[in-house]
């Protein structure tokens, strides 16, 4: 193995993502593997061609067997009350669909109004940018629509991913592999299939992750991302955080990229994002007469720094109903990706997702409604968790050998059998802290006569301080021995990362000012 010469910058979006990361020179910091260069023969739009198709006819099927078994459950009826408030009264006033239970054709049972109370009466609980993105597919096929518009926005993470491990410098082979591996063993599967609304916030959270990494700035690009960026305040208040710190690194590479004289050229760029959340910001002041991003959720007494943050983080990661860990398995190998990726030409690489995803984390660690209530697992670390496959892949690119490559897809193999059985026997998705026995984990363990679940921790049980200790414990420990082992090996299968955010190359050379042909 042997690092590669500097990086060049591409005339072609398909160069930078295409030779780079095959072991030879190229635009992403390209490596050498054992072997040579690690693909499967095909250009990088052909596998995510082939993805993108595994993935629709995958999730389609999730949405189909949830559309036949299953009520639409937790905050799901709630956000189509406001495509029937649009489609019938032509308002978002959702008071009129539930007194008149117009709900009924998606929700055949009486439901409880989700509102908070506003200046002037009861106003909606959850956000309309959701409903909103999806109404025009709801109607015209109703609530099947709905679930359609969700299956490709997960079908579309799914191919950024592969893009954005290929264009921090992730091998054809374990991009392509740690896409597959999210798609099947990740919260993209589940939230896939019904109509919460953290799928949309991985999307726009990933794609401005990639424009902000790519080596090359583009400006039409970036008018996607920030728009992307802006729309998530609507989608959900408690979004605001991405839209105010990823634009705001956006920004700051713009002016450390083109400097004074030609920053003028990206500014379209970032005026979507500006004006998108300052017109939110309008909107709480004029309807809820607030600034708080989640005026709804503070209104009914939820807010940060309300649960102690290493009882909200324990929830997040390691509880049986609620946490990623102990459901997707597959995140076990993020901390010692992180490890690896300790070196100096990935630092500000690091410190970019660092700082979008750590005060996310700790404000849904602390939110009093961290579990998120009636909810599948993981759902707020659903925002986040396709930023981290590039933790996966560099642990999976850095042992480089078939037997972790095999533990790894019998780990999002676990995932998917999970979710299955939350799609046949919809209920069991479903989480509530009085039901602390992990629903779809302990149907599983009935299935296969081992009752496992006793043996993972729960943060709504008594004297289970040990247990968290013991799994804390043995988490570390995994991480050591993984990171022991990648430590061994040749470090040039950690990719370097040509792009520099915090150093100005517009005057001095040619890598960040020049942009693709095809934009």
């Amino acid at each position: 193995s042997a690092v590669v010469p500097s990086p060049r910058v591409p005339a072609h979006d398909d160069e930078v993502v295409g030779t780079a990361c095959t072991g030879e020179p190229g635009a992403a910091g390209g490596v050498s593997v054992v072997g040579g260069g690690v693909g499967f023969g095909l250009r990088d739009s052909h596998v995510a061609g082939l993805l993108a198709v595994v993935s629709l006819v995958v999730f389609g099927f999730a949405a189909r067997l949830r559309f036949v078994h299953a009520w639409l459950s937790g905050d799901e009826p709630h956000y189509l009350v406001f495509n029937v408030a649009l489609a019938k009264y032509r308002s978002l006033d959702v008071m009129p669909v539930y007194s008149n239970r117009d709900y009924w054709s998606f929700y055949p049972a009486v439901i409880e109004p989700h509102v908070s109370p506003g200046p002037h009466g009861p106003l909606p609980l959850h956000g309309f940018g959701g409903p909103l993105l999806w109404h025009l597919p709801y109607v015209l096929w109703g609530r099947g629509g709905a679930a359609g518009f969700m299956v490709v926005v997960s079908a579309l993470i799914v191919v950024n991913v592969f893009y954005f491990l290929r264009e921090l410098g992730i091998v054809q082979w374990y991009a392509g592999l740690t896409a597959l591996l999210f798609a099947i063993g990740s919260p993209v599967y589940i939230y896939s299939s019904m109509l919460f609304i953290e799928p949309i916030a991985a999307l726009a959270v990933l794609y401005a992750m990639r424009v902000l990494c790519r080596p090359v700035l583009s400006r039409w690009r970036l008018v996607v991302a920030s728009a992307g960026l802006g729309v998530l305040p609507w989608v959900h208040g408690r979004f605001t955080l991405f839209s105010v710190v990823i634009g705001g690194l956006l920004a700051w590479r713009v002016w450390r990229v083109a400097g004074r004289a030609g920053v003028w050229r990206y500014a379209l760029g970032v005026l979507p994002v500006l004006v998108l959340v300052l017109g939110y910001e309008v909107y709480n002041v004029v309807v809820w007469h607030s600034l708080n991003p989640a005026p709804g959720n503070a209104n009914v007494g939820n807010g940060v720094f309300q649960v102690p943050v290493y009882k909200g983080f324990l929830g997040i990661t390691l509880d049986r109903s609620f946490g990623v860990i102990p459901n997707f398995p597959l995140f076990a190998l993020v901390l010692p990706g992180v490890l690896l990726a300790m070196r100096r030409g990935l630092n500000q690489l690091n410190a970019a997702i660092a700082v979008v995803v750590v005060p996310y984390l700790l404000v849904v660690s602390t939110f009093s409604q961290w579990y998120a209530g009636y909810s599948p697992p993981a759902r707020y670390i659903a925002a986040v968790a396709p930023l981290l496959s590039y933790y996966v892949a560099v642990t999976l690119q850095r042992l480089h050998n078939w037997l972790v490559n095999t533990g790894a897809v019998l780990l999002a193999l676990f995932s998917a059998s999970l979710s299955v059985i939350g799609d046949v026997l919809p209920t069991t998705r479903f989480n509530w802290p009085e039901w602390p026995q992990g629903q779809a984990m302990q149907r599983l363990g009935d299935l296969l006569g081992i009752r496992f679940v006793r043996y993972v921790p729960s943060s709504f049980l008594t004297g289970q301080a040990g247990m968290f200790a013991v799994w804390a414990l043995g988490l570390a420990v995994g991480t050591a021995i993984i990171w022991y082992i990648g430590w061994r090996q040749p470090a040039s299968r950690t990719p370097d990362w040509p792009v520099r955010l915090v150093e100005r190359r517009g005057r001095s050379g040619p890598a960040d000012a020049a942009e693709p042909a095809t934009g």
